[in-house]
């Protein structure tokens, strides 16, 4: 608190700067309010003391607000959770005496994360014997998708959860053990970790990942030569097309081989 006080200071002080309130970021994907109103009170605490000797304009508390990428994931309602953040800094502020700041949030995940659907193609299933924790043998289907890694890279980056589910047709056969995995040929290219399935998932079927819409298009790469995906906005039965996806013709745009004034070089 001291320090962040010192620089608060500093900023007023600089003609290069403008010393436009307080912001604090206390992590991703929360699902409980806690947090954010621990972070409110130390906030509240330094806005106390910087208001002792000039304005702050704006109090920021973040975001981090999760949301559902697997059945296991149970997040809080926004509509709930900001009203009682906003409760704890109002009383906090009345009981000292000072003026509610204006407050800013910053709801980005949880606007546009479940906005967002990628669909992928089957290319190929192929069972696998694993061994499972209490040293029995299971077997799960690899499902190998025509993306991965270049159009999701969380999963790779840091071991985020996703599910899938079969869109493209009812299947009433019994659920199998299943990782979907992508098309980089490398041992961190999966989409989805462990999920079910029907288990006469089939070369050509369309699965649906839900919860891409934030992080995936804006971490998006070219790994391994593969071209991004196109993006379709739908809405009440219309579509339309915002991105067109990348062709090996985009790929290769930019190359331009040895000219001539390279030939004879060596």
């Amino acid at each position: 608190p001291s320090e962040a006080f010192d620089l608060a200071q500093r900023a007023r002080e600089l003609p290069n700067l403008e010393f436009v309130g307080l912001h604090s970021h206390i992590g991703s994907q929360i699902f409980a309010v806690e947090g954010f109103v621990e972070s409110a009170t130390r906030l509240v605490d330094l806005y106390a003391r910087l208001l002792e000797t000039g304005e702050v304009p704006t109090m920021n508390l973040g975001g981090g607000f999760g949301i559902a990428y697997t059945e296991a994931d149970d997040p809080m309602d926004i509509a709930e959770l900001i009203p009682q953040i906003v409760d704890h800094v109002a009383h906090e502020t009345s009981s000292r005496g000072l003026p509610m700041p204006h407050l800013a949030f910053e709801p980005g995940r949880i606007i546009s994360g479940p906005a967002g659907i990628t669909l992928y193609r089957v290319g190929v299933v192929k069972p696998v014997a694993v061994t499972l924790p209490d040293s029995s043998v299971a077997t799960r289907l690899y499902v190998s998708v025509d993306g991965g890694m270049s159009d999701n890279a969380r999963p790779a980056l840091y071991g985020a959860h996703y599910s899938a589910r079969i869109v493209s047709r009812v299947s009433d056969a019994p659920p199998a053990l299943v990782r979907v995995v992508g098309k980089h040929c490398e041992s961190g290219d999966i989409v989805v970790d462990a999920d079910f399935l029907p288990g006469d998932v089939a070369p050509g079927d369309i699965l649906a990942v839900a919860a891409t819409g934030a992080y995936c298009y804006s971490l998006a790469s070219n790994y391994n030569a593969v071209g991004r995906p196109s993006v379709v906005a739908v809405h009440q039965g219309t579509h339309e097309l915002m991105v067109e996806g990348e062709t090996v013709a985009n790929l290769i745009a930019r190359d331009r081989g040895l000219g001539s004034t390279t030939r004879g070089a060596h």
